[in-house]
């Protein structure tokens, strides 16, 4: 009963963003911990990748109705049991340095800063969700 209670919500939708984002920070780090190695170039998963197959999961659970996201596994970001999975891609979205890296530190903070406000967004819409289901649980406004 609780399952279906909780899957029925926007509960799965913002944990499996909660899970995307703190991959994605990862990523990022190691993007940014790499910046002076000679031939690194930046890998990324675009946030418009996830929203498409987080959309496309959505859609076919509201017509499955089953209670639960299913992601393709083609998808740049994949979801298993064991956690989240990023197939990441070299970005080329700056200029060729002589020592083979395309680096941008302003370009990969701006990124970073971007993921951390999504990241706080969506843990406040979750602490919100539990909130709700906490007040509903104790029957009192």
């Amino acid at each position: 009963m609780i399952d279906g209670m909780l899957g029925s919500t926007n509960l799965p939708a913002l944990e499996r963003s909660l899970q995307y984002m703190a991959a994605r920070q990862r990523l990022l780090a190691g993007n940014i911990a790499n910046i002076e190695t000679p031939g690194f170039r930046p890998t990324d998963v675009a946030p418009a990748d996830f929203q498409k197959s987080l959309r496309e999961a959505i859609d076919q659970d509201r017509v499955d109705g089953r209670g639960g996201l299913a992601f393709d596994d083609s998808a740049p970001v994949a979801f298993k049991e064991s956690g989240t999975e990023l197939k990441p891609q070299v970005r080329a979205e700056n200029i060729m340095f002589h020592d083979g890296n395309d680096r941008s530190v302003e370009r990969l903070m701006q990124k970073m800063q971007e993921n951390v406000y999504s990241f706080r967004m969506a843990s406040q819409l979750l602490r919100n969700q539990f909130d709700l289901i906490n007040t509903a649980i104790r029957e009192r406004m």
